[in-house]
């Protein structure tokens, strides 16, 4: 297990740091508002033991923070409710997932966070508490906080595509190079990951802020619904970055189509110039009696005439802009 930390707020608004599980036992005092743990790294068999044991946890509970779940989910007990996010991970190599599981244990005392690593918005959820800009909270309030510091996390993640996305348009419209199909799909990859891992976390946050979670309290769900908002905006603005790619995509393939013409163009502008010089050759190479056939000046004549059609189509393809 790499970090056990947490802090322990009673009723007197009084705040203290938890480290070990024998913090748990606080959960269900009488003088306890609220017990936050935070677990991050492996979950060893006598933490998860404790955890049962004090708190009652039915075991699909513990199955569930071993399962690695790849979308968002709620599920109420009668005591307590859990609930999984993912919080947005834009260092993980690309092969891997972009995204770091959280589960979520929440009740009316108290509320446990397991991640296997680390993760901003809880760090900063637990620097807000250390620097005492958050006292006397409820469990569900301190969610919000987690919640709105994870969703903060999207926001920019999303909205710095938006100058990539209109340099990969103005490169499709006047100079597409080599490798900008290659940008454009690992820009779109990206934007398309991350509407998936908002979609089904923004059907959570609807929920919780429509009292499907039973354990938030009433004047706590608008906070969610603010947050759900903002989360919704953001998947509005990714779709139409989306539809902006598709756009740039498009730009990119009129591109290639009209240089492929205009290379096409000009070789079949140059195929006619060669034309008249093939069919005066032809002609005046086949063994029959033809005029000038015994005229010491009729090659002059026939490099002329050559010298001439070919001028005279080159001349007129000039006229015509063809090339």
């Amino acid at each position: 297990m790499h970090g056990l930390r947490g802090y322990l707020i009673k009723t007197d608004k009084s705040c203290s740091h938890v480290e070990t599980l024998a913090g748990l036992e606080s959960a269900t005092a009488a003088d306890t508002k609220m017990l936050w743990l935070d677990i991050q790294g492996e979950l060893f068999p006598e933490v998860e033991a404790e955890l049962t044991r004090v708190l009652g946890w039915h075991p699909i509970v513990m199955e569930n923070f071993h399962l690695a779940s790849s979308r968002p989910k709620l599920i109420n007990f009668d005591r307590y409710s859990q609930v999984t996010l993912h919080a947005l991970n834009l260092e993980a190599p690309k092969e891997d997932t972009r995204t770091i599981e959280i589960d979520i244990v929440i009740a009316k005392t108290y509320l446990v966070t397991y991640h296997k690593f680390p993760v901003q918005s809880i760090e900063e959820t637990l620097e807000d508490l250390e620097k005492g800009r958050l006292v006397s909270l409820g469990a569900d309030e301190l969610l919000y906080h987690i919640v709105s510091h994870l969703v903060d996390k999207y926001s920019p993640a999303i909205e710095s595509k938006r100058d990539l996305i209109a340099a990969l348009e103005e490169e499709a419209l006047y100079d597409p190079g080599q490798d900008l199909l290659e940008r454009i799909v690992l820009v779109r990859d990206e934007i398309i990951e991350l509407g998936l891992a908002m979609a089904p976390q923004q059907l959570i946050l609807a929920q919780m802020a429509t009292g499907v979670c039973r354990h938030i309290r009433p004047f706590i769900r608008p906070y969610f619904k603010d947050v759900e908002s903002r989360l919704r905006n953001l998947i509005d603005e990714q779709n139409s970055y989306k539809e902006m790619l598709a756009n740039s995509l498009e730009l990119y393939r009129s591109a290639m189509s009209s240089r492929t013409n205009d290379t096409m163009k000009v070789l079949t502008a140059m195929s006619a110039l060669f034309l008249p010089l093939t069919f005066l050759t032809g002609l005046f190479g086949m063994n029959v009696n033809l005029p000038l056939a015994h005229q010491h000046y009729a090659f002059i004549f026939i490099v002329v005439l050559c010298f001439t059609s070919f001028a005279g189509m080159l001349i007129y393809f000039k006229v015509k802009s063809w090339f």
